[in-house]
């Protein structure tokens, strides 16, 4: 069990020594296996982070800045972990489909011309008339169990439950 611990460390790139928003971290980069959040994750590692939440956010928000400008120019998106369960942690992650766009931009650049030079195709013309809404349900009839799952995955992202 040790040496499979010891392979795992190994495959997570570490970069100690990196400059952003005005102070030194380790660079950690993973991938994310939350799989509403597919991407890289990219681990901003110190263990001399503000422990007021307010500090850790203006210190987020620069290194967020400083990554944007880095990574806007290859086009890739950089979005700030808010999930993020460590302490010592700021993370961002990349997403798949941004670094999807990136990959079939750089090396297969035949894709692009081709989806460029498809002749525009003219919009359909909009109906006259807009559809019928559907009917509200009753007021005295229990929300079905999609609404009550919708409603707990809401209460749970406020921090209510």
């Amino acid at each position: 069990m040790k040496q499979l611990t010891e392979a795992l460390q190994a495959a997570i790139p570490e970069y100690p020594g990196i400059e952003i928003g005005g102070q030194t971290f380790t660079l950690r980069m993973d991938v994310n296996t939350n799989k509403t959040k597919k991407g890289i994750k990219l681990q901003f590692v110190s263990d001399s982070l503000p422990q007021d939440i307010r500090q850790k956010q203006q210190l987020a928000n620069a290194i967020g800045s400083e990554l944007q400008v880095k990574f806007g120019e290859a086009k890739l998106q950089v979005i700030l972990d808010l999930e993020n369960p460590y302490n010592n942690v700021i993370g961002f992650l990349i997403p798949l489909p941004s670094i999807a766009n990136y990959i079939v931009e750089v090396g297969f650049p035949e894709l692009n011309q081709a989806k460029d030079t498809q002749p525009e195709q003219e919009p359909e013309e909009a109906p006259q008339q807009e559809p019928e809404p559907e009917p509200l349900p009753p007021a005295d009839e229990p929300p079905s169990e999609e609404d009550q799952d919708m409603k707990e995955v809401f209460m749970w992202r406020a921090g209510i439950r």
